[in-house]
């Protein structure tokens, strides 16, 4: 397990974040003024200098449940006010979305350009507000100076750090599902054509040697069509990183662009029909205690017009049911809400309420130590 995974794990999670909050805040209707203060509140608490020293200290990456809990503290340091079904598909599409990206990656080092990729949003959405770009411009550096002399090795250990936090999460999102990335049982369906990887000759071609000389070459019956890397990514500011993963996909309809953030040529996939309230119940949620909201709060319902609409790869069940591991599903559409409630009394340990007026920094580093503890 690598102890540098947490960076990596967190930027892209929150760079995903702010797509799709830039994305569904446009689409109610929300004051741009609102909209940027959202924003900029969130980037604001993610790059504060005490939370960056303690996220780039080598730890062992957090549960899923902590990193939950971290990312909606987060969405709530800003004037905007989430409910919980709201947050749960929010954290679901932002989980998925990574997912995918690094299951994509060809080789090992492109997650370090998907990562670039989200951390040149995070530029972009805070380039009018002079002082917190110079923060976002320092924090690229911190990551080029990191990671960027990481052997092939330590990348390898670092994204089988990911695989494996990511591993069983099968969340079907609609967006997939349209686009043919993601089949009904909720795994992605990954394309087998394309470009190769960097510094990999395209395949296509037997060599018989004899030493010290090739003696015969012929090619093989073409059955899949690839292409070889074109550009060398950069990692300077504002470079060329030479993918799409990592970049904005809800800034338009699809997600397919020649390949190189889409499954093409993968069989069709049915549309994920819609239905009323399907999305899993998290229990942490109900468990988070939050600032009293200020008397602008922007309260809004983040999926409420069906625009996400996310359902778990198995159906649950019409009562709450006990499974294997001690897990206990909720069908809340049953009104099984007194048993959650149940449930949610027993982690009175949990407190991660507001302490005081400590800055928004400070609140996510004292709640990043309450988790880190357990």
């Amino acid at each position: 397990m690598s102890l540098k995974t947490m960076p990596i794990l967190f930027f892209n999670l929150g760079g995903e974040m702010l797509y799709i909050l830039d994305q569904r805040l446009q689409a109610q209707k929300i004051p741009p003024e609102k909209c940027s203060k959202v924003i900029h509140d969130i980037v604001n608490t993610m790059i504060a200098n005490s939370f960056i020293e303690e996220l780039f200290k080598p730890q062992v990456i957090y549960s899923r449940r902590a990193m939950r809990a971290l990312f909606d503290r987060l969405a709530h340091s800003s004037i905007m006010r989430l409910n919980t079904n709201s947050m749960d598909k929010l954290f679901d599409l932002m989980t998925m979305a990574v997912k995918y990206q690094v299951s994509l990656c060809q080789r090992p080092q492109e997650i370090l350009f998907v990562t670039f990729n989200h951390l040149d949003a995070l530029m972009k959405y805070c380039k009018e507000d002079k002082e917190l770009h110079g923060m976002t411009v320092k924090l690229f550096n911190d990551f080029v100076s990191r990671y960027s002399q990481l052997t092939p090795g330590q990348f390898q250990l670092l994204r089988s750090t990911l695989l494996s936090y990511f591993q069983d999460q099968h969340v079907r999102v609609s967006i997939f599902l349209k686009d043919g990335l993601q089949n009904e049982k909720g795994r992605f369906i990954l394309p087998t054509t394309g470009n190769v990887p960097l510094g990999i000759e395209v395949p296509g071609c037997i060599r018989i040697h004899k030493e010290p000389v090739q003696t015969k070459s012929f090619p093989l019956p073409e059955s899949h069509s690839y292409q070889a890397f074109g550009k060398i990514p950069s990692i300077e500011l504002e470079g060329n990183r030479a993918t799409n993963l990592g970049k904005n996909i809800y800034s338009s309809s699809t997600t397919k662009e020649g390949g190189k953030q889409s499954a093409s040529g993968t069989g069709k996939t049915k549309r994920l029909e819609a239905s009323d309230s399907t999305a899993e119940l998290s229990l942490l949620a109900n468990l988070l205690g939050s600032a009293p909201p200020p008397s602008n709060a922007l309260k809004i319902d983040l999926f409420g017009d069906s625009y996400c609409e996310m359902e778990p790869a198995k159906e649950a069940g019409s009562a709450p049911v006990r499974t294997e591991n001690g897990c206990i599903k909720v069908d809340v559409r049953r009104g099984d809400h007194k048993t959650l409630l149940n449930i949610a009394n027993t982690f009175d340990s949990l407190d991660v309420k507001d302490k005081g007026s400590v800055s928004k920094g400070e609140d996510l580093l004292s709640l990043m130590d309450s988790l880190g503890d357990e």
